[in-house]
């Protein structure tokens, strides 16, 4: 590969760690645009600056002006500025130019602007016309000096449009290769949920309906082989769920589903009294009591993703609980919520000189849960000290206003 095409690649895979998040396109063109009128007013001043200082003339000064001003349209309407900066050019060298003229700089930030984000034609074309004009409406002594040396003028804009061109070709060829590379990945683990664990949990589920079919009188076990196959239908209406979510199409080409996701995983994820009404009866049949101190106002609506991130929390800690708390022992349940920040706090006695099951004992389930409260923001600490296992979490409660408005419509 060439050092053009190494430079482009490194660029734009610089330029596409900075578009993951959704309309960061357009809040990096606001920002552009923000910066240009910035520059331009700054160019303004200046201009005026100049014309006062050395007294020019007064149809200098309102050439020179206006030749700014026209900058002020060219992040929306580059084509519309090029077009008025031609008279202008002309007016100029009719005038006379003045050694601190800002028109030649205008032309110039058009010239690049064109190249880089238009037809590149209309670039090279309006190149081509101001160049004619400059070297035909005054021609000197040496015509074809004058006009080699604005050709050279004018190649500094058009390289640099060429770079941004590139680079830009370069980000959407590395961002369409990474999204084909993440919808096939999406496909792939959705077909091997479906053909393993779906598979796996429905043929659980009839292995229960059998065993309560074929006759047992202890009403205990039927309770338990009950809340079994409850668990298990609910594990696989949940993993469906993900399924769908896997196998939805690119927010780009979908953009109406890519909206309503939020109220779907918001809509999906149990409430935080359900959650801890799950824990409480898992730890009971367990032997356990659940100790639950929660604040009145912690059931004020949360945003869509700090309530699924508390619910998933909770639910891996109890779990956590019914596997690992010394039996027959209370466990404890905090939970706060302030102004900026809900924070919740796990408890229990840990049991001694007891291996875990290494198929129900990974690890990860911790792993991800610190992933899930980081990623909204959060931190997740989890200790072993005098005897007990203590896992405390914060997650920060602001959220954007979209979040809040869904978390609202969801709960009502």
């Amino acid at each position: 590969m060439d050092l053009r095409g190494r430079f482009s690649t490194a660029t734009a895979r610089a330029a596409s760690r900075l578009g993951r998040e959704p309309d960061t396109k357009r809040r990096w063109a606001a920002r552009a645009r923000v910066l240009l009128y910035v520059g331009v007013t700054c160019l303004l001043g200046w201009e005026l600056y100049i014309s006062q200082v050395d007294d020019l003339p007064t149809t200098l000064t309102i050439v020179q002006v206006t030749a700014v001003l026209v900058l002020y349209g060219l992040a929306r309407w580059p084509v519309v500025a090029a077009a008025l900066s031609l008279p202008l050019v002309v007016a100029e060298v009719v005038l006379g130019f003045h050694p601190f003229s800002l028109t030649i700089v205008a032309s110039l930030l058009i010239a690049g602007v064109l190249v880089a984000s238009r037809p590149r034609q209309i670039g090279y074309l309006y190149v081509l016309a101001v160049v004619v004009l400059l070297t035909v409406v005054e021609p000197t002594d040496i015509p074809l000096a004058d006009l080699v040396t604005w050709l050279s003028i004018f190649l500094l804009p058009c390289v640099i449009g060429e770079a941004v061109r590139s680079m830009l070709k370069s980000v959407d060829r590395i961002q369409r290769t990474s999204m084909v590379q993440l919808a096939r990945q999406r496909r792939d683990l959705a077909r091997e949920l479906h053909d393993t664990s779906i598979h796996d949990i429905t043929s659980i589920i009839m292995a229960l309906e059998r065993a309560k079919l074929a006759g047992i009188d202890d009403p205990k076990v039927l309770e338990e082989i009950d809340h079994a196959i409850a668990i298990g239908r609910q594990s696989v209406v949940s993993m469906r769920g993900v399924l769908k979510i896997l196998r939805t199409e690119d927010s780009s080409s979908r953009r109406p589903d890519a909206e309503n996701m939020p109220a779907a995983i918001a809509a999906a994820a149990p409430t935080l009294q359900r959650a801890l009404d799950e824990a409480r009866a898992s730890l009971e049949r367990a032997g356990h009591s659940l100790q639950v101190h929660v604040e009145d106002h912690v059931d004020l609506p949360l945003p869509f993703s700090v309530r699924t991130a508390l619910v998933r929390v909770i639910q891996e800690c109890t779990a956590n609980m019914v596997k690992y708390a010394q039996p027959g022992a209370p466990c404890t349940v905090m939970i706060e919520r302030t102004d900026v920040e809900t924070r919740a706090l796990f408890l229990n006695d840990a049991r001694e000189g007891a291996e875990a099951d290494s198929a129900l004992s990974s690890g990860v389930g911790l792993i991800g849960v610190r992933e899930r409260v980081e990623a909204v923001g959060g931190s997740l600490a989890v200790r072993h000290h005098d005897g007990r296992w203590i896992i405390q979490a914060s997650i920060p409660t602001i959220s954007s206003v979209s979040e809040g408005q869904v978390e609202r419509a969801a709960q009502h």
